[in-house]
């Protein structure tokens, strides 16, 4: 950052983001009477969603635009001037910040594009933009943005096309801050047609002062706002973001979040297996589900999740009562719950009699069929939509049925349906989707649920990714210190060999095989005699960081001419590897286990200290079974983590073999985090690569580290 700006940190603004998006007046610059450019099309906007406040149209050669008196400069508006919407062209857009700060409006909204997402110099332009502004107390927006929507404040300072398709501002408790402005309008244009309402939506773009933090801040704070979501390409200051999560968590706020870089797990791939596991993407969302954040993969599906959860639907488990019109279509959909990481439920015996009224004994088990209901049954005065109703109600009831999901096809009398699931849906603490199969025969069942803003789905496969997602929010962990650990003085900067790295985690606490450190083979023989049993032995080298992939691990090493010989093999693989001279030979007692785990540490430059956990042994990148959660963790979470593993059944009697200490998994991660805390930064990452599990003792086989 450079010394101007800088300087220019400590100016007070002239507003909060609160009145930023509740603006007495509001000046456009660079209003335009043709909707053709976006200056004139924005005016039209605020015409038709006109706020109480003033509105200055600012045009150097006009004097009147769409019946609004129009001004040469800023200057020349006859009030103060709360948000100035910035539509210039890119060269004149700092004389238009320099005007602000002269006529002292609170924030300039910069929709111009052609800044720092250009290259260099774009970016040293948009940080003279900024340190003009911030000297002058202006916050900013933008550049490169697509403007805000304050429904509640009907203002619509945004060149959201939407705006100009719909009579009113679809105002309701969903709000968004987006660093896309073009999936903000998509979302928003989304919302109208499903009937979701939004308290305020605003664009960030460069995220150049005024950033996605600040209002995510004003969406928790803010009573009109029932669910915050946000789209994210990149987290920007994530202390202050994971501060957020927990005071969005204290609120009671639902937090739904869709960002894009996914791809990126893995891109830092180092020395360390964890850092190849722990990249951008696992860090981010173990940070997330620490915090109970909803994680979506889209926006559209980040916005139905929002309407469900605005409507206070919570998902009780990953079971799914599935129910349809269509027996083919309840199938495949069932089919397909597996897939996305959901389950099709058995009814209870209660259940079951329960729905005796309605469907006959060979058709009261998931998937329901609507096409088998009796609708001649006495009605239930307390439930209106008939039958359907009735199925529904007592379905989702069902303590095994965590959510539900309706398809509905090309069926008639779809309005007594769309009747029955409002009535069931309203009753029930669940989620229940709607998913209008039914094309343009099904346009009646849409207007009804656009209109009671339930909203819908347009497919099974959309239905089942926001129910898989409402399903896979954990609870909520509060930051735990966990025991006490010293982190062990002495230790040199760099690669950490394994005798290091086991120093390491004993002094977390963490039983490690029994060994002892050879400086040739003659030592080597004395370790084997004093350990007893075959042995492994190993090259101690800070140039070999995956000893068996150059021949240097020798196992079930027995008796001292074997010892000898293993001691020499290590020596010629490593001198082949290019490393002549080796720091020493560790000598190791020999396991037989049940099953392999990985337990790794990972500091990430963004969220800080990361513990994982995974199926370990050589197979460990290839599998890729991991969790990950943020350092110190609570036993609770610990053992969370234990059972989202795919590979859990090896922990829990697979074929025969003795169940796991899962408790005793659970603490060594514990102490990994309270390791990880104590080196204050310094731990930048760590491998156990295998965890030894044989019945309920573990044991760590093997380690390495690197310290900062």
């Amino acid at each position: 950052m450079n010394p101007t700006l800088s300087a220019a940190l400590a100016v007070t603004p002239n507003q909060s983001v609160r009145q930023i998006l509740h603006p007495k007046s509001v000046a456009i610059v660079g209003a335009s009477e043709s909707e053709e450019k976006w200056g004139g099309r924005l005016l039209r906007y605020m015409l038709k969603h006109r706020h109480d406040g003033a509105l200055y149209p600012i045009n150097a050669r006009a004097t009147e635009l769409m019946g609004l008196p129009a001004y040469a400069a800023l200057q020349d508006c006859p009030g103060p001037v709360d948000l100035a919407i910035l539509l210039v062209p890119r060269d004149h857009v700092l004389a238009a910040i320099e005007d602000c700060v002269a006529k002292r409006i609170g924030c300039a909204l910069c929709i111009t594009a052609g800044f720092a997402e250009t290259g260099p110099a774009g970016r040293e332009a948009e940080e003279q933009l900024v340190a003009t502004a911030r000297a002058g107390g202006v916050r900013l927006i933008g550049p490169n943005c697509m403007g805000l929507m304050n429904a509640h404040h009907n203002l619509a300072a945004t060149t959201g096309v939407v705006m100009g398709s719909i009579d009113r501002l679809p105002a309701g408790g969903i709000g968004l801050a987006s660093q896309s402005g073009a999936l903000m309008g998509a979302m928003l244009s989304r919302g109208v047609d499903v009937g979701a309402g939004f308290s305020s939506t605003v664009s960030v773009g460069n995220q150049s002062d005024l950033d996605l933090n600040d209002f995510f801040e004003y969406l928790i704070d803010d009573p009109l706002t029932e669910v915050v979501c946000l789209y994210m390409e990149a987290v920007k200051d994530a202390q202050r973001f994971t501060a957020l999560l927990a005071r969005a968590t204290a609120a009671g706020k639902p937090v739904c979040i869709a960002k894009s870089g996914r791809s990126d797990a893995g891109a830092r791939a180092a020395a360390s297996h964890t850092a190849s596991l722990a990249g951008a993407w696992p860090a981010f969302e173990a940070t997330c589900r620490r915090w109970g954040v909803y994680l979506f993969e889209t926006i559209y599906d980040l916005l139905h999740g929002a309407q469900v959860l605005q409507r206070g639907k919570r998902a009780s488990s990953r079971g799914v009562a599935v129910f349809s019109g269509s027996g083919g279509g309840g199938a495949l959909l069932a089919d397909a719950l597996e897939g996305a990481g959901l389950e099709l439920p058995y009814l209870s015996a209660q259940t079951r009699d329960a729905l005796a009224p309605v469907l006959p004994a060979t058709h009261r088990e998931l998937p329901l069929d609507f096409g088998m209901l009796n609708h001649m049954a006495a009605p239930d005065p307390a439930l209106a939509g008939g039958s359907v109703a009735i199925a529904l109600d007592r379905a989702m009831a069902d303590e095994a049925v965590g959510a539900g999901v309706l398809l509905l096809t090309t069926q008639p009398q779809q309005e007594r349906v769309v009747e029955a699931v409002l009535s069931a849906g309203s009753r029930s603490a669940k989620p229940l989707l709607f998913v209008q199969g039914a094309g343009n025969h099904g346009e009646v069942a849409r207007q009804a649920l656009r209109a009671a803003g339930y909203g819908y789905l347009d497919s099974p496969h959309d239905a089942l990714k926001v129910a898989s997602a409402l399903a896979s929010r954990g609870e909520p962990q509060p930051l735990v210190l966990g025991p006490a650990c010293e982190f062990p003085p002495g230790l040199a900067a760099g690669f950490v060999t394994e005798p290091g790295a086991r120093r390491l985690i004993e002094a977390a606490g963490i039983p490690t095989t029994r060994w002892r450190l050879a400086a040739d083979a003659g030592e080597a023989v004395a370790a084997a005699r004093e350990i007893g049993g075959a042995v492994a032995i190993k090259a101690v080298s800070a140039q070999i960081v995956h000893k068996s992939d150059v021949g240097a691990v020798q196992l079930n090493v027995h008796g001292d001419e074997a010892v000898r010989a293993a001691c020499e093999r290590i020596a010629a693989a490593a001198q082949a590897a290019g490393v002549p001279v080796l720091d020493g030979y560790l000598v190791t007692e020999m396991w037989k286990a049940d099953a392999e785990l990985i337990l790794g540490i990972q500091h990430d430059p963004d969220f800080g200290p990361m513990v994982m956990v995974g199926a370990g042994g050589v197979l460990v990148e290839l599998m890729k079974d991991v969790q990950l959660a943020p350092a110190p963790l609570s036993h609770a979470t610990a053992r969370a983590m234990l059972d989202a593993l795919k590979s859990r059944a090896l922990l829990t009697g697979f074929r025969g073999r003795p169940p796991a200490d899962l408790d005793a998994i659970a603490d060594a991660l514990v102490r990994l985090g309270a390791l990880a805390v104590a080196s204050q930064g310094r731990l930048r990452e760590l491998d156990i690569n295998p965890l030894f599990v044989a019945g309920d003792r573990i044991v760590a086989a093997d380690a390495r580290a690197t310290l900062a």
